[in-house]
């Protein structure tokens, strides 16, 4: 081959092509190519010694996980340098770990490598339903004791040390399970219903007639899901009635599933844990076959297994990322609502669809709690259907719903003006000092000290911040327009770009009108994507009140102690105010993406209003 050719070689084994496809692809390019398969496999040995260079099989995969900054442990058997385990797991992964702990599902797998050991997984879910792998273990063999060491190993990348999940999930492993006992003491050990249900299956087949095996499997199955234990009780008896004369395939039901077992993939029992869905290991078997499918064959040495699993991580690791940011910026139709308002951007979207199934079993659950069976709230931790108290209003649950979000501050906001009140007359005289025996003004109200109307033609957004700006009322088209110029600016197109993503031009054109009356929804001020132009345009702190009380900092600025604040509100659902408030007012929270977005320049800005800042 030529010395191209090879580095064409070199170039797709690096992405693990197979050598059939790099042998087509060198045709491809030359159709008078006569390289033979042969010659491929050779220059593909030839490159893996060159990498290795006089370095062992171990010692270059411990070179490799230390180069890919990989946390890892490993020992060897007593008076021997043959290795028994190795543990190994992702800096991504540890931290995916600490931020998702509720939940750990572990499971081993066969047939990785030439020397046959197990390949033990351990798998974590993130909030938008994707799993990751937290950790790999080679093993020498799957006992206790071999468990208990990966399991020690698992427990120290917890950063603090009395963290642990609160729910394992595996298979009927009782050398796995005796570990978790002993490492995790505080963890719910489930087992997995797919594969308890598949061994009933299989016995069933064995002593049971043709024709009542379908029936025995769906009252297994109605065993297994059912919702309290006097239905358990039931549908047991029905079981044992229908299999009075296969007393063989009940005593193995009952004393190796039912017996010592029940409580941990029963639904009665199940259902009051938090598994977050998860009641079965096929999550990991998936991450298993994903593996094997990279793998290509089982005779690989250690040093091809971990290159597999590395590439398999980090096209995983991208996917999760790519799923947090479509919850950060994407909405789905269904959630389009302002009752999900609270909750876009904060919560993931596959929460927001637990949570909008809820909101349909409302209306003929009402706050019963035996129809509901609150499976949602206790098993995933969200609001469940009874919990609306007003089932025709649904604001009981609208309320539980603001609360997942902000579980610390009240969405509430004063009206814009004080109301004049029908009430007793007061006596006349003092009322104590320091306490008004009449009245408890809202937070921000007792604050405001005036209010100043403008004109209602969907431009009221832009009007009041021409009126702060100077400009007058009328200056609106004016603000507009230097909007418009602020989210092309070339020093600040790449923040943009990203704040933004790909409701970028969706901003851009709420900016542009056609004519200067009055303006549809689409083309009025909305937040947070205007207050975020607004405070950079104009280099001002914006502070919106309303049903959502937030405050915008400059994003590439430093602080500067006579920066103007902006303060406006949001009435009736449609309208902007100009509100004017003592000095010295507290602020309401920043946003999540102004921290993620802004510049370590701009973080001075906020802390310059640490003393106000509310949280």
């Amino acid at each position: 081959m030529t010395t191209y050719e090879k580095q064409h070689v070199a170039d797709l084994t690096k992405r693990h092509v197979p050598p059939r496809h790099i042998l087509l692809s060198l045709q491809d390019r030359d159709p008078e190519n006569v390289t033979r398969i042969t010659q491929v496999y050779k220059h593909k040995s030839v490159i893996q010694k060159e990498i290795r260079g006089p370095r062992s099989e171990i010692q270059h995969l411990f070179k490799l996980i230390e180069d890919a900054g990989y946390v890892y442990w490993s020992r060897k058997k007593d008076d021997s340098e043959v290795v028994r385990e190795i543990f190994w797991a992702h800096p991504d992964s540890v931290k995916l770990l600490n931020i998702f702990l509720i939940v750990l599902i572990m499971d081993s797998t066969y047939k990785t490598n030439k020397y046959r050991q197990p390949l033990f997984g351990i798998v974590g879910m993130t909030s938008t339903e994707l799993t990751f792998v937290v950790a790999f273990a080679y093993m020498e063999s799957e006992q206790t004791e071999n468990f208990c060491w990966v399991l020690e190993k698992l427990k120290e990348l917890f950063v603090k040390k009395d963290l642990c999940p609160q729910v394992i999930l595996t298979d009927r492993d009782l050398s796995l399970m005796k570990a978790i006992e002993i490492v995790f003491l505080r963890s719910i050990n489930l087992l997995c219903r797919f594969h308890i249900n598949k061994n009933v299956g299989a016995k069933c087949k064995q002593h049971v007639v043709n024709d009542l095996q379908k029936t025995i499997d769906t009252l297994w199955m109605e065993v297994v899901w059912a919702s309290d234990e006097v239905e358990y009780g039931q549908r047991l008896h029905q079981l044992e009635q229908a299999c009075v004369d296969y007393s063989g395939f009940m005593n193995y039901v009952k004393d190796t599933w039912l017996t010592p077992h029940k409580h941990r993939f029963v639904g009665e029992w199940i259902n009051r844990v938090l598994h977050l869905g998860n009641t079965t290991t096929n999550w990991v078997e998936s991450a298993h076959w994903k593996l094997k499918q990279m793998l290509g064959n089982s005779i690989g040495d250690m040093v091809k297994c971990w290159e597999a699993m590395n590439n398999n991580l980090r096209l995983q690791l991208g996917n999760i990322k790519a799923s947090f940011q479509n919850s950060f910026y994407e909405v789905e139709h269904a959630h389009i609502s302002p009752f999900y308002g609270y909750l876009r951007g904060s919560v993931s979207r596959a929460a927001l669809r637990r949570i909008a199934e809820e909101l349909l079993r409302v209306d003929y659950v009402g706050t019963n709690k035996k129809i509901c069976g609150c499976t949602t709230r206790k098993s995933y931790g969200l609001p469940c259907a009874c919990e609306s108290l007003d089932v025709i209003g649904k604001r009981a649950l609208k309320s539980r719903v603001c609360e997942l979000a902000y579980p610390t501050m009240s969405p509430l906001c004063p009206p814009p003006e004080k109301l004049k009140t029908k009430g007793g007359v007061k006596k006349k005289g003092k009322k104590p000092a320091k306490y008004d025996v009449y009245r408890d003004p809202s937070y921000h109200e007792s604050y405001i000290e005036d209010v100043v109307n403008v004109e209602s033609d969907g431009n009221c957004g832009f009007r009041v911040i021409a009126l702060l700006h100077g400009y007058g009322e009328d200056g609106w088209s004016m603000v507009r327009r230097e909007l418009g110029l602020e989210i092309i600016d070339k020093d600040r197109s790449t923040l943009y770009d990203k704040l933004f993503f790909n409701r970028l031009s969706e901003v851009r054109e709420s900016l542009m009108i056609e004519s200067f009356g009055s303006q549809p929804p689409e083309k009025w001020l909305t937040l947070p994507n205007m207050g975020y132009l607004i405070a950079n345009r104009y280099n001002v702190v914006l502070v919106c009140l309303g049903n959502l009380c937030m405050t915008f900092f400059l994003m590439t600025s430093s602080h500067s102690p006579n920066v103007s604040i902006y303060c406006i509100g949001f009435v009736n659902q449609n309208h902007w105010v100009q509100v004017n408030m003592k000095e010295g007012f507290p602020l309401p929270p920043v946003t999540l993406d102004w921290r993620k977005f802004c510049s370590h320049t701009a973080t001075s800005l906020m802390l310059g209003f640490a003393g106000r800042l509310q949280y």
